[in-house]
C-alpha cells in the first residue's frame, strides 16, 4: 500500500515490479530495458493491427465487392481500416473505464474469439459434417455470450456481498457489482461460452440440408 500511495493509488501491487526495477537496475540499463519493451510492444501492436485489417478487408468486405478493386484502392482501404482500429484501441485503452480487474476482462474478451476459433478448428479437422452453417452459429454464439456478459455487468448493478452474506461497504458506500458476476460468476460464463459454441457448431451443421448426390446418367445403348 505504501508503494501505491507514492503513485496516488491505494493498491500497490501493480507498482511493485516497476518500483523494484527502479531500485535495482542502473539508469542506463533501465533506459535500454524500457526502449526494448517499447520496441517489442510496437512490433506486436503493428502485427496485430495489420492482421486485423487484412482479415476485415479480405473476409468481411470481400463478399460485398461486386468487382475486383485495384491495388491502389485496396491499399487505401487497408490503411483506413488500420487507422480506425488504432482510434478504437486509443479510446478503449485510455478512456474506457474498466469494470473489475484486468485478468477477468482479458478472460472475457479472449473467450469471444478463442471459443469459436477453437471449435471451428477442431470441427473442421475431425468432423466431416461440419459446414458453414455450424461455423457461423459458433462464431455468433461465441461472441454473443461474452458481449452480453460485459453489457449486463456494465449496466445492471447489484450490491456486492462479503463472505458472511452482508452487503460490502467501502468508504461509507455500498459496493456494487455486475448482475452476472454476482449471480452466475464470470468464470462460469467463460466456460459456458466454449460449450455453447461447440453445441452451436453441432446444431448448425446438422440443420443444413445435405446435398443429394447427382443421379447417375443412364447408359447409352
Amino acid at each position: 500500500e505504501s508503494i501505491g500511495l507514492q503513485f496516488g493509488e491505494r493498491d500497490g501491487t501493480l507498482f511493485a515490479m516497476p518500483y523494484l526495477l527502479a531500485q535495482l537496475v542502473p539508469p542506463v540499463m533501465m533506459g535500454i530495458l524500457v526502449a526494448a519493451m517499447l520496441a517489442a510492444d510496437m512490433s506486436t501492436d503493428s502485427s496485430y493491427m495489420l492482421t486485423w485489417g487484412s482479415v476485415i478487408y479480405n473476409d468481411i468486405l470481400a463478399p460485398f465487392r461486386r468487382k475486383r478493386w485495384s491495388e491502389r484502392k485496396g491499399i487505401l482501404w487497408n490503411r483506413c481500416i488500420v487507422a480506425l482500429i488504432g482510434v478504437f484501441l486509443l479510446f478503449w485503452g485510455l478512456w474506457y473505464k474498466l469494470e473489475g480487474n484486468l485478468w477477468e476482462y482479458l478472460q472475457k474478451t479472449g473467450a469471444i474469439y478463442l471459443s469459436s476459433m477453437s471449435v471451428l478448428l477442431i470441427a473442421c479437422c475431425y468432423w466431416r459434417r461440419a459446414n458453414n452453417w455450424g461455423a457461423i452459429a459458433a462464431i455468433v454464439i461465441g461472441a454473443a455470450l461474452p458481449v452480453l456478459d460485459l453489457s449486463l455487468n456494465l449496466f445492471v448493478k447489484v450490491p456486492a456481498l462479503d463472505a458472511n452474506g452482508l452487503q460490502l461497504v467501502k468508504e461509507g458506500k455500498v459496493v456494487m457489482e455486475g448482475v452476472v458476476k454476482h449471480y452466475v460468476g464470470d468464470h462460469y460464463v467463460n466456460i459456458g461460452t466454449f460449450a455453447a459454441a461447440g453445441l452451436a457448431m453441432v446444431v448448425g451443421s446438422l440443420l443444413k440440408p445435405r446435398r443429394s448426390p447427382n443421379p447417375a446418367a443412364p447408359d447409352k445403348v
